[in-house]
This record gives structure tokens, C-alpha cells and sequence, in this order.
């Protein structure tokens, strides 16, 4: 690992850290220690550290705003890459925006209903970056990545290649990167010119407002556990096992919302797997439904 970082510091390709956790980098503050996290400044940087890290057999994993992401209490023996460090984050031209993987997705939402375009409304209560939200197919009320992007540039062992929106298999918080492990290096986005002028910024002061009511954002959290089985909702099925306010150790089920599990502090990984298990066990029981975790799970 001295020879990775010696090559980006020697390379001038961004910051490096060592003696990190992933309680620093994720919204649930959970996890153990990571050997070395890499925050690139500029994509091709990226590109010249990951042709060279490539020779080595540590683990490499992409994080972006740290939502959604569960990692062990072990140690992380590889690399973390945090793209939230780049010199350019988006650029647009009307409503054509190329964002770049460390992009927050908020950040996007507001500038573009400022500037007069919709569309996006729904990214506004979603913690993520560019990267991780094409990754999962980050939706929200009703809307989903898929319906905004236009094309991404994603990297595999092939290389980078541009996809267009059809050809990444988007479904319900799932995608062709999840499946073939690719890394978004950038997107495109189309947002619409409103006809009312500041009509999204309202559409978002109004997303905000049932968020905060709705949802335990006050909360450390990764956002919503488990998947939505169809026609259904997650937070109902927990809700009828009588599961709202459980609690193992600091790992807790929210009060606000039955699809939250929070940590009260102090929780570790172990407590989270422990309480995300013990639902499923139940629901299937009760429903014979097989409830699937959300989350990225890391290092497990």
C-alpha cells in the first residue's frame, strides 16, 4: 500500500488519507478502519491511479455520499475512492448539465430549479453523489435517475465506455453497474425549462417539508433498508411484526419510519446485520415475504 500512495502523492493525483473509517465517510457513521482512502482531482487522475492500482490485489470500492453504504466492523485491507474532492463537479449549458461522479445530487436539484429548470425536484432530498445515484438508480417520489439521464461514461476492466440510458438496465434501485461492478466516471442529464417560473424551487420547499415530517433525517441513517416488494411497502410489513422502535444495542428501528433503521449512537455493524436479519426472519414468517436489504454492503 506504501508504493499506491507514494504513486499518487509522487503524481501530484489528490489527497490520500490513512487511519480513516468508514464511520468518517458514510451517513450511518458504522464501520471499521480503511488502509488508505484516495480522493482524486480531476477523472483522469482517477484513471492514472486505477490503471495502476490494478496491479496489485487489495479490494478497491467507490464511495459517494456515503448513504445507503454498510460496511463491517473489520478492517478494510483495500483503497476507498471519494470523487467528492473534484476540481469541476458539473457543467451545463440550458438544461443539458454533464455531471461528475462526485456531483451532489441536491446540488443539482437546486441549481437547476434556480436557474429556472424542473425535473430534478425529486434529487433535492437525496443524499448522494452523481456516481452513487446512477449506480443504485436513486429515486424518489415517483421519479428515478433513469427518467433525467441521457447517457454516462462508466469505466470497467475494458476501459471507459459511454452508455446510453436503454443500455444500463435500470430498474427499481438496480442497474447494469451493479451487475458488471462499473465505476461512473460521468452523466448527462436533460432537465425541462419550466413554464412557471419558480415552480421547482416550491416543488422542493414542499418535497423538503413532507421529507422532515416523514422521515428520521435528524437521525444518523443510510436511508431507506429494505426494498419496496411490489405493490407493497417495506415500512408496513415491519409495522404489522410490531417492529417500530425495536432496538438491538444503538441499532434501532425508527418511530418516524418503520423502513429507517438508525443508529442511536455507538452501533456497530454487527447490531445493524443482527436487526436487518431478525426483520426478514419475521416478515417472511408473517407474510412468507422475502424482504431484500437496500443497502451496499461493504467488507462483510
Amino acid at each position: 500500500m506504501t508504493e499506491i500512495k507514494k504513486f499518487i502523492l509522487d503524481n501530484r493525483l489528490g489527497k490520500v488519507f490513512e487511519n480513516k473509517t468508514f464511520r468518517d465517510y458514510t451517513t450511518i457513521k458504522v464501520g471499521g478502519k480503511i488502509r488508505l482512502v484516495y480522493m482524486p482531482n480531476t477523472i483522469d487522475n482517477f484513471l492514472r491511479f486505477y490503471e495502476h492500482f490494478r496491479k496489485y490485489d487489495y479490494p478497491l470500492f467507490i464511495i459517494g455520499f456515503g448513504s445507503n453504504v454498510l460496511a463491517s466492523d473489520r478492517d478494510f485491507p483495500g483503497v476507498v475512492v471519494s470523487f467528492r474532492d473534484l476540481d469541476v463537479l458539473y457543467f451545463r449549458i440550458g438544461g443539458k448539465v454533464k455531471a461528475y461522479p462526485g456531483c451532489p445530487v441536491v446540488r443539482l436539484a437546486y441549481d437547476l430549479a434556480k436557474g429556472g429548470y424542473g425535473g430534478g425536484e425529486f434529487l433535492s432530498g437525496i443524499p448522494a453523489t452523481v456516481g452513487g445515484a446512477v449506480y443504485m438508480n436513486a429515486g424518489a417520489n415517483g421519479s428515478e435517475i433513469k427518467d433525467i439521464l441521457i447517457k454516462a461514461r462508466l469505466l470497467g476492466n475494458g476501459g471507459a465506455t459511454v452508455y446510453e440510458t436503454k443500455d444500463l438496465d435500470f430498474s427499481y434501485r438496480k442497474s447494469r453497474l451493479q451487475a458488471e461492478n462499473l465505476i461512473c466516471l460521468e452523466a448527462d442529464f436533460v432537465f425541462e425549462k419550466e413554464a412557471e417560473p419558480g415552480a421547482a424551487l416550491k416543488r422542493i420547499a414542499e418535497l423538503k417539508k413532507t421529507r422532515r415530517k416523514t422521515q428520521p433525517i435528524e437521525k444518523l441513517c443510510a436511508g431507506c433498508t429494505f426494498h419496496n416488494p411490489p405493490g407493497m411497502y417495506a415500512w408496513q410489513l415491519i409495522d404489522r411484526i410490531g417492529f417500530r422502535g425495536y432496538q438491538i444495542n444503538k441499532a434501532q428501528v425508527s418511530n418516524k419510519h418503520a423502513n429507517f433503521l438508525i443508529n442511536n449512537g455507538g452501533a456497530t455493524s454487527a447490531d445493524m446485520i443482527k436487526l436487518i436479519e431478525l426483520i426478514k426472519e419475521k416478515v417472511k414468517e408473517r407474510f412468507d415475504i422475502d424482504l431484500e436489504c437496500e443497502w451496499v454492503l461493504v467488507n462483510f
